[in-house]
């Protein structure tokens, strides 16, 4: 039983190749975008679809370059390049979520100063609260619950240094 080891199809060369590379990468990204994906230029993909081999399209790079730059996609990177681009478009994408945050921190903190105007625009004085329970327990335990001083028996009303002048009537 025979096996298969090349293909039967007739090898393209010349401009019927580089039409059937550039029909290829076109075909492959209208479909990526029928799916509503985002092409990207894999050579081993293209490669099977012509058919040819990598190391051909390598030769015809230029054409290559001029398709993918045509249809704004990008190729497909094995070296480091494509971790740089990953983590360039990670930190564009991060910066782009920490701007929402900050937004969205802007407006709590907008919000969270209105309700504290708010409250204490609203609210009774602390002292009003606190006065007489300070005074209550003072008296009852002898001192100032505060300072410490010592608390008394009120002083007397001294009687008013001040002469009324006759002739002129209050009222």
């Amino acid at each position: 039983m025979p096996t298969k080891t090349k293909s039967t199809r007739r090898q393209l060369r010349g401009e019927e190749l580089e039409k059937r590379i550039e029909t290829v990468i076109r075909e492959l990204a209208k479909q990526a975008n029928e799916d509503g994906l985002e092409f990207v230029y894999n050579a081993t993909r293209v490669a099977e679809k012509v058919p040819t081999t990598r190391r051909t399209l390598s030769k015809h790079d230029d054409l290559v370059e001029r398709v993918i730059n045509d249809l704004n996609a990008r190729r497909r990177m094995h070296t480091g390049q494509a971790t740089v681009e990953f983590l360039k478009d990670r930190i564009a994408s991060l910066k782009e979520k920490l701007d929402e945050r900050d937004k969205e921190l802007e407006q709590l903190r907008s919000h969270h100063v209105h309700i504290y105007e708010q409250l204490h625009a609203h609210s009774v004085k602390g002292e009003a609260l606190v006065k007489p329970i300070l005074q209550e327990e003072s008296s009852v335990i002898g001192h100032c619950i505060l300072c410490g001083a010592e608390i008394g028996p009120a002083p007397e009303r001294e009687s008013s240094k001040i002469i009324p002048i006759r002739g002129k009537k209050n009222g």
